[in-house]
């Protein structure tokens, strides 16, 4: 029996005549597409396409693969993350197939293959709510507080310009492991570089406590890495020689267009990723800091008064300090402190203070 070989998208009919590119970014393309670094055959351009595109009946057996390791990874993560367990995510990183859908879009962008482009994007749609979904299912079968949230969800919901950059550089290597056999096994090293699967896992998890503004961190998070791996692993697959030379000698405007597209997603993100990491990190413990000041103020008012314990809890107005201090000297007034600390933390302060009283016992003995 002959095996059944999928046509190469470059010699389909309705692609055999790519319309032509013009302006400045088509000539860039032209160019980019000279600089190859090193020559790739038909045949390796069937196998590498082979390996990100599944349709017909292999799309059946990709779809089922698929589901099983994104349920999987899904449910690895989501227990991670409520572990707070670094090595626990990691793992989940690494069984999360995400990462083909993602490189399959940059591909079918820098191919002018618009309908396949379509596809990917559908599969990576459907993986991305089904995970959602199956994180927050997960999260609300385990009961328990979580009441502070465990840091390595927390490190998922307030994204930044260097994440963005991570993708970036994790999108191109992807690409480069895919053209490149002898360097396939850099793809564990990208999946864990630019995590996929965890984002989703900590939405998901966000959306069944009712933490929407971390849920929407998380997800910002999520499109900037998709948005940062299409965009540079297209430029890499045409770099490396991906698309024939006849599309390039013929420019194709849908080739410039899709990667148009994928600049503009990246250009999108840099904005919310600059403002917002400070915005979606709760606030962080503000002990330490009162602490200092108070120990600043006892010092400078030169009372002789030591300070046994602070306490501090963040109310929805205010921070509400209770102070503990021993009756050795002149005991400050608590208005006072409390328009000191004012000051400092640049918010409401109610102080609550104690004091307690010092007594000396003296003893001698002879033996």
């Amino acid at each position: 029996m002959t095996a059944e070989v999928e046509q190469h998208p470059d010699k389909r009919q309705p692609d055999a005549d790519p319309p032509v590119g013009r302006g400045p970014f088509a000539r860039i393309i032209r160019l980019l597409g000279r600089i190859e670094l090193g020559d790739l055959t038909d045949n390796d351009r069937e196998r590498i396409l082979r390996s990100l595109f599944h349709e017909g009946h292999r799309f059946g057996r990709f779809a089922r693969r698929f589901a099983a390791l994104m349920t999987m990874s899904v449910l690895i993560a989501v227990m991670g993350l409520l572990a707070d367990s670094t090595a626990v995510v990691i793992g989940a990183m690494l069984v999360a197939p995400l990462m083909s859908p993602v490189l399959g879009t940059a591909a079918a962008l820098v191919l002018g293959l618009q309908r396949q482009v379509g596809r990917q994007l559908v599969v990576l749609l459907v993986g991305s709510a089904g995970a959602v979904g199956l994180a927050a299912l997960t999260s609300l079968l385990f009961p328990g507080n979580m009441d502070p949230l465990p840091a390595e969800i927390l490190a998922r919901t307030s994204p930044n310009l260097l994440d963005l950059g991570i993708a970036l550089a994790a999108g191109a290597a992807g690409a480069y492991a895919q053209i490149r056999r002898a360097a396939a096994d850099a793809l564990t090293g990208v999946a864990v570089a630019v995590a996929l699967v965890p984002p989703l896992a900590v939405v998901g998890i966000t959306l069944e406590i009712g933490s929407f503004e971390l849920a929407a961190g998380a997800v910002l998070l999520f499109l900037a890495n998709v948005a940062g791996i299409i965009m540079s692993a297209a430029f890499t697959f045409l770099v490396c020689g991906l698309v024939s030379d006849y599309r390039l000698r013929k420019g194709s405007g849908v080739i410039v267009g899709g990667l148009r597209w994928a600049a503009l997603a990246v250009i999108v993100m840099i904005l919310p990723l600059h403002i917002t990491r400070a915005r979606m990190l709760p606030a962080s413990d503000p002990t330490e800091d009162v602490a200092h000041h108070v120990d600043s103020y006892i010092d400078e008012i030169g009372s002789g008064t030591e300070v046994v314990t602070v306490a501090v809890e963040r109310e929805e107005t205010e921070l509400a300090v209770d102070v503990v201090l021993t009756e050795s000297g002149l005991v400050p007034a608590a208005e006072g402190l409390a328009d000191h600390l004012a000051g400092e933390m640049q918010e409401s302060v109610a102080v609550t203070m104690k004091v307690v009283e010092v007594e000396t016992d003296v003893a001698r003995s002879d033996g």
